[in-house]
């Protein structure tokens, strides 16, 4: 059982864990997103919830019915053979641990056995993960997103993963112990053969500068927002999603954020680019010396105006400051967009 949240996902965390019996015929891994240097408490809150006992993971432990295991700060948490992994890789959706990571591990690594638990969040991680786990048999439950405190994270999952149902917050234990039942009772694929399926060649061990690895559409023309590789795109039946070769991944909301962001960061330095600039045309304009024109081999003259095709100083001047003028403009129009948009945002 794989569960994903994020803004105000804990008080349906704590409602879920503390209706889960201490007998659970699964194992649960949580990922809730949290800052890379925040100091969580989480499984000493989740042990005091209920009857299950958790614990941050540790790489390599295995996987024990009847435990919850928690992602700890910046640390992706992953499934692989029966085991709890933790991955430094880079981030996912922006954030690290990513719900995406996990449920596409559990996918992965048990198919149709896996239940995955979409909570409350911004944006749309776990949205490609639900569709991953849906896809291979698994079992999605969301918490409902109208009465989601942040229903965005829920309402993706729920559009991503056909056959995903929309559970109220006080009843998704009794789902999630209904749909664990449904999971035992069920005929599966042989788990081995999922894994072959979805194992992925890398682009370091190709020599094709068009590579797509067997999972990738095609590729685009936009660039990763958090490295500047060329983003592919990964078409599921009812999402889709971009990732770079390195490794970043992004769902189609969080890209748009993602690619909001940067657009300003780049916007905010050509600020900083044009108000320097103003500054040394309005130096120049001031004090500076005359700057000849003449032939590529001249000398700047003492005087103005003593060699063919120069300009007296105080035109040079007045150039100057009318381009001082110009870029000043230039600048405050884009600081004034920016405003505007975070004020609008």
């Amino acid at each position: 059982m794989v569960v994903g949240g994020s803004a105000g996902s804990h008080p349906a965390l704590l409602s879920l864990v503390a209706g889960l019996p201490a007998d659970l015929p699964a194992a649960v891994l949580v990922v809730i997103h949290i800052g890379a240097q925040a100091s969580s408490r989480l499984p000493q809150i989740l042990s005091r919830a209920g009857s299950l006992p958790a614990a941050h993971a540790a790489d390599g432990a295995p996987l024990r019915n009847g435990e919850i295991v928690v992602a700890p700060p910046d640390r992706h948490l992953l499934v692989e053979d029966g085991s709890i992994r933790l991955g430094s890789g880079p981030r996912v959706n922006r954030v690290r641990p990513a719900v995406d990571v996990l449920f596409a591990s559990a996918a992965r690594a048990a198919g149709p056995l896996v239940t995955a638990v979409q909570l409350s969040g911004m944006l749309d991680d776990g949205a490609v993960g639900a569709a991953l786990v849906s896809g291979t048999g698994g079992q999605v439950l969301v918490q409902a997103p109208d009465e989601a405190p942040h229903g965005s994270m829920p309402r993706a999952a729920l559009a991503a993963a056909p056959g995903a149902v929309a559970v109220p917050a006080p009843k998704l234990a009794t789902a999630v112990l209904q749909a664990i039942g449904r999971t035992a009772a069920a005929p599966h694929e042989e788990i081995h053969e999922i894994q072959r399926r979805n194992a992925v060649m890398k682009m370091a061990d190709s020599s094709d500068p068009g590579f797509l690895t067997g999972n990738e559409t095609k590729l685009t023309r936009l660039a990763c927002p958090e490295c500047g590789g060329v983003l592919a795109e990964i078409s599921l039946p009812s999402i889709t999603y971009f990732h770079c070769h390195v490794g970043h991944q992004y769902a189609p909301q969080t890209l748009a954020a993602a690619q909001a962001e940067t657009s300003e960061a780049k916007l905010w330095a050509v600020v900083a680019a044009l108000e320097e600039q103003t500054v040394v045309l309005r130096h120049l304009a001031g004090q500076g010396p005359a700057v000849s024109t003449g032939t590529a081999g001249g000398e700047a003259d003492g005087e103005p105006g003593d060699q063919p095709g120069g300009r007296p100083r105080d035109k040079q001047r007045a150039e100057q400051a009318r381009k001082a003028w110009e870029t000043t403009e230039l600048a405050d129009t884009i600081r004034a967009h920016l405003q505007r948009s975070r004020d609008a945002g």
